[in-house]
């Protein structure tokens, strides 16, 4: 009798103590789940741009045009990461200064703090591009030019960056062309890092070597090429902040080389950052382009 009244009130306890536990832990995963809501909205308001007098901010995937400028912001990497997609459209947006235009131009992006070398490499593209840059349509269009045909390809820019809780790559870039009408018809993608986080250096050194370079104000370019994307780097780790690119001769230098024919098509080429991880800013100070 002892024996059995134990058992029953045993087994009912049992059954209590389970109940209470499942309970109690339900609690616990819903408060922490409200916590993390909570957290990232907080997130989410704190590190939103905000544009001052004479700004706007422009979301992604969203074109700003003014003359032969546009800017736009594509979260490309982010959209191939199936758990990130719904947030790539929120995760990268740009400052326009409207008198001032393409200058003082500014993108933000609110990625995780991991690099995104695992998947895509970098999370997307945001940038101020120059004529039919990769199929964009500025307000006012630019004449297609055959490379060789080109009398002059340069630049002028000055970039300030906050990245101290983030990172991302600062490249200018174009891309040749076998077609002026098929955006996709790239023969070859051409670009200068002004700044590599560790993870695109060691991608860059994993690359096939094609020489260095230097140009008229003597800076050594290291090339490397990655399938069609020819990449020029400062010999030296170190970050281009302004100053003056001539890219002409590069291109007539490549020819040399046998990386292109100078029939290809130019259409337009980009200044801009490419987030790596985290949360940060790029501020295009000042960019201008001759391309005749």
């Amino acid at each position: 009798m002892i024996h059995a009244r134990w058992g029953d009130s045993g087994a009912f306890g049992f059954n209590c103590n389970a109940q209470d536990f499942n309970v109690k832990w339900l609690k616990i995963l819903l408060a922490v789940a409200a916590l993390l809501l909570l957290a990232f909205g907080v997130f989410v308001w704190a590190t939103r741009p905000d544009a001052g007098p004479g700004k706007v901010v422009v979301p992604a995937k969203t074109p700003f045009t003014k003359g032969s400028y546009f800017a736009f912001a594509q979260p490309w990497g982010g959209e191939m990461v199936t758990v990130l997609k719904p947030w790539s459209p929120h995760a990268d947006s740009f400052v326009v200064d409207l008198d001032r235009f393409p200058a003082n131009t500014t993108f933000h992006w609110r990625w995780p703090p991991v690099s995104a070398g695992f998947g895509p490499g970098v999370w997307g593209y945001d940038a101020v591009m120059y004529g039919n840059y990769d199929g964009g349509e500025p307000e006012r269009p630019l004449p297609q030019i055959r490379m060789r045909d080109l009398r002059e390809l340069r630049q002028r820019f000055a970039w300030t960056m906050e990245n101290r809780f983030g990172d991302g790559n600062v490249l200018t870039e174009f891309y040749l062309r076998s077609s002026t009408t098929d955006v996709n018809a790239k023969v070859i993608e051409v670009g200068w890092f002004l700044h590599m986080p560790a993870s695109t250096r060691a991608f860059f050194e994993r690359s096939a070597p094609v020489g260095v370079f230097v140009d008229a104000q003597k800076r050594r370019w290291m090339v490397r090429m990655a399938e069609k994307f020819c990449m020029f780097a400062p010999e030296k780790s170190e970050d281009l902040r302004s100053g003056t690119l001539d890219m002409l001769p590069a291109l007539e230098w490549l020819r040399q080389k046998g990386k292109i024919s100078g029939d290809e098509w130019m259409s337009g080429l980009a200044i801009g950052v490419e987030p790596v991880r985290g949360l940060g800013s790029l501020s295009v100070d000042q960019w201008s382009v001759t391309m005749r």
